[in-house]
């Protein structure tokens, strides 16, 4: 109860000085953030118009990590849809489940902000949960943007064994020229994961009988197993554009591009730890090098040089003849894999082309591109992707329509690895995608759906012993999400449900329905300086047969002792915001023990019980 009590009782003291304090947000009303900071991902970074603003808003607020963890926060994502599969050509090593908290260049924000911007957002949750994320944002110039980015995740866990140490960090940076020919966009990224492993619980139906008791006198796999995953990237993207003068005499100087140079560069560095104090003990299935200390590591690294060229809207809109554009690329790779005395290089050239338009005056859009690799590691393989979509004249509907087909090559761990516990060689052909989607969105009504089917040939896996094999056939995966939220009066109701259909489960295994549904009541307090939510939340998913998780390698692999899901998680919580505070306490998996102990996502690796959840976020806009 006193872990409950003390947050309350901070908010309490903190609300009035939170409603004296005065900031370049005072004029907006809860829910709308100011409009002098903007931010935008690295493929929005060369339109002006794909920008965004900040997220002061309370919606979900309270979901800061999913459900599908290994039982605690900073683990391993289970994923819940195929993603196994990527699209991306080149070579790659491996599928890292903690990209859900790492920076990377890819999913950072970039921004532009007229003042100095800062957003510190920090919970904490019973059995030592604490996650601390921060942005710090500044223009140094109105041209020219420095960023720094920080994630730390400390959690001991609710079974033993089971803490996390998760810290990622980010240095980013982007500039324009005054005159508009030149433009850089950059980050520095270092990602770092330690926890303990505790190899899942030794029997989940000694688990289900064990009521409400002490989580931490189960019995656990691994007594003495702990993993270390760390990654670091540089990356610079440089673009030149070509292009008329502005006819606007104050800014004769200004380059209005028709076209644009675009030269991308990257150093990644990958490192993978696994240790075992007692390996002989009964967990593993074999023991290749030593029976006295498991000591696994594999460290890679990526150099990439990427050189493009492409038609761009130039304003002029004289017809087909500035409406038709296209592109052309060529990637290089050059990397290297090392892991138990043995060491692998590798180099790729891969080419790629698209056509698309630049404008359009009836918000008809469409692009065809494809790449294919001309020669190296991942030799042949290739992407095409044709997608259309048609917006209303207001954007507020769309509907997109998406043809894709992927040919590659397997991740190299599949091919070949080496450890204590797993070594084998393969020679693996290629994999196989073809898939078509449909979308449409109506933002009046809140309203998403979409639809995607895709057949996968020759699927690379990890099998009921946890070894790669490929699985020589054709799998279809039908896959459906509704989104769709309702309101009346104060009342709120938002909806999420995913189908998938696999009428083929032998390699992919995946829950029918997920399904996500909030139920709250959201008024302003106080001549609306306040807006609260109060309401709860379910989470459930169907029954399937779940694939185990093997921390030696790091990977899920195939079970088919036993389904899991077919549980609903009940969350309750209390948002409230303040001006550009926002606050939640949350008790988390509300019905725990009430509806039996079958919440277990992944075998061996239950959800924590009941939490209480305390969560800030302050916005500083100067």
């Amino acid at each position: 109860m006193r872990s409950i009590i003390s947050p309350v009782l901070l908010i309490l003291l903190l609300t009035p000085f939170f409603l004296r304090a005065e900031n370049d947000t005072t004029k907006t009303t809860p829910g709308n953030p100011p409009s002098i900071t903007r931010l935008f991902n690295q493929n929005q970074f060369e339109y002006a118009d794909s920008t965004f603003s900040i997220n002061s808003s309370l919606y979900d607020f309270q979901k800061y990590v999913p459900k599908n963890t290994l039982g605690n926060t900073g683990l391993p994502i289970h994923d819940l849809q195929y993603t196994s599969f990527s699209s991306s050509l080149g070579f790659n090593y491996y599928k890292n489940h903690y990209d859900y908290y790492s920076f990377s260049p890819y999913n950072l924000n970039f921004f532009n902000t007229r003042t100095p911007y800062t957003d510190l957002f920090y919970v904490m949750g019973t059995k030592e949960e604490q996650f601390f994320k921060f942005t710090f944002s500044y223009n140094v110039k109105k041209n020219w943007n420095i960023t720094a980015d920080f994630l730390r995740i400390r959690s001991g866990g609710n079974y033993l064994r089971q803490g996390t140490n998760d810290n990622c960090a980010a240095l980013s940076t982007n500039y324009r020229s005054g005159n508009n020919r030149y433009w850089l966009l950059s980050a520095v990224v270092y990602n770092s994961f330690k926890n303990t492993e505790n190899g899942g619980i030794a029997d989940d139906s000694m688990f289900q009988d064990f009521g409400n008791n002490d989580k931490k006198l189960l019995d656990i796999n691994l007594n003495s197993a702990k993993k270390s995953v760390a990654n670091g990237t540089i990356f610079l993207k440089q673009i030149l554009n070509f292009g008329r003068h502005s006819e606007d005499t104050a800014q004769k100087e200004v380059i209005i591009p028709g076209s644009r140079l675009i030269l991308s560069s990257s150093v990644d560095g990958n490192y993978f730890k696994y240790e075992d104090e007692n390996p002989s003990a009964g967990y593993y299935s074999h023991i290749f090098i030593d029976s006295l200390k498991t000591t696994d590591s594999v460290f890679h690294y990526k150099i990439e040089n990427e050189l493009s060229w492409k038609r761009v809207d130039n304003l002029r809109h004289r017809g087909i003849i500035d409406q038709a554009g296209f592109g052309l690329s060529l990637r290089h790779q050059y990397g290297y894999v090392w892991q138990q005395k043995s060491d692998t290089v590798f180099n790729n050239l891969i080419a790629g082309a698209e056509v698309y338009n630049t404008y359009s005056r009836n918000s008809f859009w469409w692009r065809v591109s494809g790449h294919y690799v001309i020669d190296g590691y991942n030799r042949k393989d290739y992407n095409a992707e044709a997608v259309i979509k048609k917006q209303s004249k207001d954007s507020l509907n769309s509907i997109t329509l998406k043809l894709e087909s992927v040919v590659k090559t397997p991740d190299f761990i599949y091919d070949f690895y080496r450890s204590n516990h797993f070594v084998w060689e393969n020679n693996f052909g290629k994999m196989q995608k073809n898939a078509a989607g449909l979308s449409f969105i109506m933002k009046k009504i809140k309203l998403a759906a979409s639809v995607t089917y895709s057949v996968y040939t020759d699927i690379a896996y990890f099998d009921n012993y946890a070894m790669a094999r490929m699985y020589t056939g054709t799998v279809a995966v039908l896959s459906a999400a509704v989104k769709k939220d309702f309101t009346f009066y104060n009342w709120h109701l938002n909806n999420a449900v995913i189908y998938q259909q696999t009428p083929d489960s032998s390699v992919i295994r995946l829950p029918q329905f997920i399904l996500e549904h909030s139920l709250y009541y959201e008024h302003d307090l106080l001549k609306k300086a306040l807006r609260l939510q109060v309401g709860a939340s379910v989470y459930y998913t169907s029954a399937y047969y779940a694939n185990a998780y093997m921390p030696a390698t790091g990977q899920f692999y195939l079970q088919d002792e036993k389904k899991y899901g077919n549980y609903p998680f009940i969350d309750f919580f209390v948002n409230a915001e303040i001006k550009s505070v926002r606050v939640f306490i949350k008790v988390d998996h509300l019905n725990s023990g009430l509806s039996g102990n079958t919440y277990v996502l992944t075998p061996g690796y239950p959800y924590a019980g009941r939490t209480f959840k305390f969560g800030v976020s302050w916005k500083f806009f100067d």
